[in-house]
């Protein structure tokens, strides 16, 4: 979802979702399924990458331009990296480099061109770069639309404070602490009632 975020105002990444006629949190939901599934469930990923295929858009940049296919999967990765930072779960940098490589496959499953990839953490670090110098001005946010329930909501305010400063166009809604408990508590299952 903080991805999703930068993404919107980001013109050439925009563009690549902007025929996708699902709700930006739905695609967000939809990528995670996905990055999970890479590692986990490989013939899954196959499935779930098929699908997202056909609702998203595969636009390609010119050709001395970076591929937004390829900057748009760097900035996932990023995001999925700092997340676990934030909750207090950072990979071991060899662990960490083994995600980025592992994830490329997904990125190629979804139609980027394998040589535009991010094969390092440095690399991924130079695509996010890319995209910060992109972005447009800060307009208004993306929020959850009403009625999709407290777990957008609580969810939402956490992609907000995991933006990284230059990419957050308001100062973060909850502290350091609260984000990491947030991030924590995603993974547990809810009470039940």
């Amino acid at each position: 979802m903080a991805a999703t975020l930068v993404e919107d105002r980001h013109p050439a990444l925009a563009q690549v979702s902007s025929t996708d006629p699902r709700h930006p949190w739905r695609r967000a939901l939809d990528t995670a399924a996905l990055l999970r599934a890479a590692v986990f469930a490989p013939v899954r990923a196959l499935t779930l990458a098929a699908r997202e295929r056909a609702l998203s858009g595969s636009a390609r940049a010119g050709r001395h331009d970076p591929d937004p296919l390829a900057l748009r999967h760097a900035l996932r990765v990023h995001c999925v990296l700092a997340a676990a930072a934030a909750a207090g779960q950072a990979p071991t940098r060899a662990d960490a480099g083994r995600y980025v490589r592992e994830q490329r496959s997904t990125a190629v499953l979804l139609g980027a061109e394998p040589d535009d990839l991010p094969g390092t953490l440095a690399e991924v670090g130079a695509d996010v770069a890319r995209v910060r110098a992109g972005l447009r001005p800060a307009g208004p946010l993306l929020v959850p639309a009403d009625g999709l329930g407290d777990d957008w909501a609580r969810t939402s305010v956490l992609a907000l404070a995991l933006l990284p400063s230059w990419a957050r166009p308001v100062p973060s809604p909850i502290s350091r602490e609260e984000l990491a408990t947030g991030l924590r508590g995603l993974g547990e299952d809810p009470p039940r009632r």
